[in-house]
């Protein structure tokens, strides 16, 4: 039985405690696309998303409040790539911890209520193809230095997303662990290559989760519906974590401004193979909105 968890009724639970208690009682609603969304607002190629929690604040809290307007449990804050050694791509090295404490603070003021905020941590760039390009002293500290001011800027959980490499994932994943009072969640994009599904450096679902047993939740995102929904059910078979599901809305067509097939009515057709799943977290990944999670939030509370 699934069982709609609303922020408003768990204001005053903790962040370990809190997020357990939550998952347990039934599955968090988590939001969408935030990249989509800041295109939207006119994010310019070549130009660093997670800036905009300096330069756009306003922008960025208006999405997070769309998503929570219409019954996301939880947002992501906007600091995929903002760890030291992808913001040196952009010159903001030096601005790691303005740029992740002040996405903090615009995720939690969002809203009122006991909304769950998650530090969302994507992958450095040293890793391409399965193999290895940066030095691991260098991305471990990258990690480290990241969670560690999403932590002391108050987040919920740490979401380590979209990890295409295995090995990345371990390594964040430690260096999240070393914050033992925040939960962790640990979310792995898959590739099909030679008649198997598994992770860019050869890790199937199975291994990766096995990997992956000190994270609080697994899962995966950035694929579509169907091949996650085939992925979580390997997963279960090795793991009794809860699990975690972000499909995206489909590749972008680029003939149209960069639109989406994959409609809200389309997810919400899509969400009884996930939900197979005994999910702990649904949520979307890019070209997902506010509309499509609406959707999501409302086929939910017919259940």
């Amino acid at each position: 039985m699934i069982f709609f968890a609303r922020h408003e009724a768990y204001a005053d639970l903790g962040q370990q405690k809190g997020i357990q208690d939550r998952l347990a009682k039934g599955l968090l609603v988590a939001d969408g696309a935030l990249g989509t969304m800041l295109k939207a607002q006119g994010l310019a190629a070549g130009e660093a998303p997670e800036h905009w929690n300096i330069t756009r604040p306003k922008a960025v809290q208006a999405i997070h409040r769309a998503y929570l307007a219409v019954g996301c449990d939880l947002v992501e804050t906007n600091t995929f790539g903002a760890n030291r050694l992808r913001l040196k791509g952009y010159g903001l090295e030096r601005q790691v911890a303005t740029i992740n404490r002040k996405a903090v603070q615009l995720a939690r003021r969002a809203w009122a209520a006991g909304h769950v905020v998650a530090g969302a941590v994507g992958p450095t760039g040293s890793f391409d193809k399965g193999e290895q390009r940066g030095s691991g002293i260098e991305i471990s500290a990258a990690f480290e230095e990241q969670v560690s001011h999403l932590v002391q800027a108050g987040v919920d959980l740490i979401l380590i997303e979209t990890m295409t490499h295995l090995a990345e994932a371990r390594i964040a994943l430690q260096a999240a662990r070393q914050h033992g009072a925040v939960p962790v969640a640990v979310s792995l994009t898959f590739f099909e290559q030679k008649g198997r599904v598994m992770t860019l450096d050869g890790a199937s679902p199975q291994e990766a989760v096995r990997e992956l047993s000190a994270a609080q939740v697994v899962g995966c995102n950035c694929m579509d519906a169907e091949m996650i929904s085939t992925i979580l059910r390997q997963m279960r078979e090795a793991t009794d974590l809860p699990l975690l599901a972000q499909p995206h809305a489909g590749l972008p067509d680029h003939r149209k401004q960069g639109t989406y097939p994959v409609t809200p009515e389309d997810m919400i057709q899509q969400l009884p193979s996930l939900l197979a799943s005994t999910l702990g977290i649904l949520g979307g990944c890019c070209g997902t909105t506010p509309a499509h999670l609406e959707a999501v939030v409302r086929s939910l509370r017919s259940l």
